[in-house]
């Protein structure tokens, strides 16, 4: 954290690091490029100034006389999600089509992770950053908003993002799928998520649980390890449940990759779809449709959300003017034949 007693300038250089640590330029150059020609001690000051003024050394300077780098970063969680893979593909074409290239990173669902690599693009100076759902440590919101480059959040609508958002709320998809299971008549329904670190399935589950409480039903929630979200954790969701005193009558699980164990583990223990166990996912995954019995699920577009992300970032790059910060994409309901 930046010391209470110096001010951090807005932007910070070089020479502010050199004035913080009371040192030269040319130190600081060593430090940065030649580390092991500096004394320790010098080394730990340095170091110590550079973290407390949360310093980004611009890793292209000497390189790129435009200073432009012509890429875009965009961090993921993992790519093992089919609409967030039609995201990045959308984004990727529209980009590629202004001359602008794709570079990605992987979180594997650590906001600290995050941090890590936004401190390591940003000495790389990207045009522009586009980041997977809306929780980030407060360092680095400080250092997205002091780069002055574009920022969209995606998956996800913050009530107070960085810059730029393009997502739906996961919140009221969570209720939505929930509320259409209790009008079919469902009245004990689980759902099956993986740890806390999954924000966005977070969000989701509080939705569930706000539309089980205001019917005044039960809650039956089953944690499952953490993301990413594998079929063993739809198939140990079926069998916790089964060894419940009191089974529900469906289950409501994160992601279609869940939800797909849960029906094999299901067909496999000879219990009927939906007569039994009701099963819904989220996310509309190809094979959802292909399952049999075909999944209930929701689907968000990841192409749309891709497709609009771009076109922001265009938009700012050409310093044209940008009507919304927030663009919502909406989620659809999908029943199919395991409700």
């Amino acid at each position: 954290m930046p010391s209470a007693n110096k001010k951090v300038p807005e932007s910070v250089k070089m020479k502010d690091v050199a004035e913080h640590a009371e040192v030269s330029l040319m130190t600081i150059s060593r430090v940065l490029n030649t580390p092991e020609k500096v004394s320790p001690l010098t080394l730990k000051k340095i170091k110590k100034a550079i973290a407390e003024l949360e310093y980004v050394p611009d890793l292209t300077a000497g390189t790129l006389s435009s200073k432009k780098s012509g890429f875009i970063a965009a961090l993921v969680p993992f790519l093992n999600s089919s609409p967030l893979t039609d995201t990045i593909r959308a984004l990727a074409a529209h980009l590629r089509e202004h001359r602008y290239q794709l570079l990605l990173g992987s979180t594997n669902y650590s906001i600290q992770q995050e941090e890590a690599l936004l401190i390591e693009l940003l000495g790389r100076r990207p045009e522009a950053i586009v980041l997977t759902g809306s929780m980030h440590t407060s360092t680095s919101k400080r250092l997205l908003k002091r780069s002055g480059i574009p920022v969209v959040e995606i998956w996800d609508l913050p009530s107070a993002p960085i810059d730029l958002a393009v997502g739906y709320s996961n919140h009221d998809s969570g209720y939505q799928i929930t509320q259409n299971l209790i009008d079919k008549g469902y009245q004990s329904i689980a759902y099956g998520i993986t740890s806390s670190i999954d924000d966005r399935g977070e969000q989701r589950l509080q939705g569930y649980l706000s539309a089980v409480k205001d019917s005044g039903l039960p809650d039956f929630v089953e944690r499952l390890g953490d993301p990413p979200v594998q079929m063993e954790h739809g198939i140990q969701a079926i069998s916790n449940l089964l060894a419940r005193d009191r089974k529900p009558e469906a289950l409501i699980c994160v992601s279609d990759t869940m939800a797909a164990g849960a029906i094999f583990e299901c067909q496999r223990r000879k219990i009927r779809i939906p007569q039994e166990m009701a099963i819904a996912g989220f996310g509309d995954f190809e094979m959802a449709r292909h399952l049999v019995p075909a999944l209930t699920t929701v689907r968000v577009s990841g192409q749309e959300i891709g497709a609009k992300t771009a076109e922001l970032i265009l938009k700012r790059l050409q310093n044209r003017h940008v009507e919304n910060l927030i663009v919502t994409v909406g989620s659809i309901f999908i029943e199919r034949e395991t409700t």
